[in-house]
């Protein structure tokens, strides 16, 4: 299976962050570059023409749907409507063509007193609040926080919630009981000793960027998150079709274990499929089906774009390269809307980029919060 080192693109400089890294181990970053490299054009891996030529990546977003359309099968909405079942529509798809850089190097590796030894919990460290996406039980993120003992580690449970009002509320109670349970520093005024980190991942991805935009964070971690789920036609590569969103709430009444065994199909590329991924994630999803709805519903509305500019912590985004449920480009408009990100490109990884990543992701998050830290 072709699952890489996550590649980091900082603001238009590729970099790499090797796999196996042992703790402690730290990136840099070539702090010279123009920020005007930030906005990298969101067209990567488009698969070859079958004549061996290379198709053409002039930014023609007729020419990259159509491109989009035939390497995903994806079929009229005429098709779609003839099926008895419901059909998930497979936005961007693979429409990338590979951004070309000059900036590519190895993250370098230092080495602090104690790397040897077992990571235990730290105050100086803090918390990380975790958001899971629709569907997933906090479970999920069990074996990334065994790899980050130096955190203390919460997670939401919204997956019964009735509203999407009620899985906001939940997500935003426990950031602020956190928030005031943390001791202060006199030395910093009001500002908490122990710094609160948020990870989302997908739908707690879209929460966590509501949170830190309040200012209720000292730093987030998006993995494979988009601040905008539903898109019209104009920016479909960027997400999914409202009609595809909506067209899933009477099917989750009616067959709610079908709708999921398709969605979980979804968020894996045919190679991960074939190595099993797929039976790697908890086999309870642990949601209601109001809950489920209650989070599709808040996926349609919910677009934090306009947030974007007010999140003021360290950002780092972890994504994979082939994510057909929130492209790629979703995490590059990230990036080019927030201050301080960094996007770590899970090279052929779908939704779950840090699925059997799991020490490499916690490596990955450390590195960047030490350095995010240090500045």
């Amino acid at each position: 299976m072709n699952r890489e080192a996550y590649q980091a693109s900082a603001r238009g400089i590729l970099t790499r962050f090797e796999p196996g890294a042992e703790s402690g181990k730290r990136f840099t970053r070539d702090r010279g570059i123009d920020g005007a490299a930030r906005r990298v054009k969101a067209y990567r891996d488009v698969p070859p023409a079958e004549d061996g030529k290379a198709h053409d990546t002039k930014h023609n977003p007729q020419h990259n749907a159509a491109l989009c359309a035939e390497h995903a099968g994806l079929r009229s909405p005429a098709e779609h409507a003839s099926e008895q079942r419901i059909n998930f529509v497979e936005p961007g798809t693979e429409p990338y063509a590979k951004h070309k850089t000059g900036f590519d190097k190895i993250f370098t590796s230092k080495h602090h007193k104690g790397d040897e030894q077992a990571l235990a919990y730290s105050p100086k460290s803090g918390s990380i609040l975790w958001l899971g996406g629709w569907s997933m039980p906090p479970s999920v993120f069990r074996d990334v926080q065994r790899e980050l003992a130096e955190f203390r580690h919460f997670a939401a449970d919204y997956g019964s919630a009735e509203s999407p009002q009620a899985i906001a509320d939940s997500a935003r109670r426990l950031a602020l009981s956190l928030r005031a349970s943390e001791p202060r520093d006199e030395q910093r005024g009001l500002a908490p000793s122990r710094p609160l980190l948020i990870a989302g991942w997908s739908l707690g991805g879209l929460l966590a960027m509501v949170l830190a935009s309040e200012g209720l964070a000292d730093g987030l971690v998006l993995l494979g998150t988009t601040a905008c789920f539903v898109r019209q036609p104009a920016e479909s590569l960027l997400g999914w079709p409202p009609a595809s969103v909506q067209a899933m709430i009477p099917a989750l009444r009616e067959d709610a274990d079908g709708v999921l065994r398709q969605f979980r199909r979804l968020m894996f590329t045919k190679e991960e499929r074939r190595d099993g991924l797929h039976g790697l994630l908890p086999e309870e999803s642990g949601w209601s089906v109001p809950g489920l709805i209650a989070g599709l519903e808040l996926l349609a509305a919910e677009d934090v774009r306009s947030r974007l500019p007010d999140i003021q912590c360290p950002v780092l985004l972890v994504h994979g390269t082939h994510d057909k449920v929130c492209p790629l480009g979703a995490a590059l408009e990230i990036q080019s809307g927030v201050p301080q990100a960094l996007l770590m490109e899970a090279s052929g990884c779908g939704h779950v980029p840090f699925l059997q990543k799991e020490r490499q992701t916690a490596e990955t998050i450390r590195s960047w919060w030490n350095d995010s830290a240090e500045r």
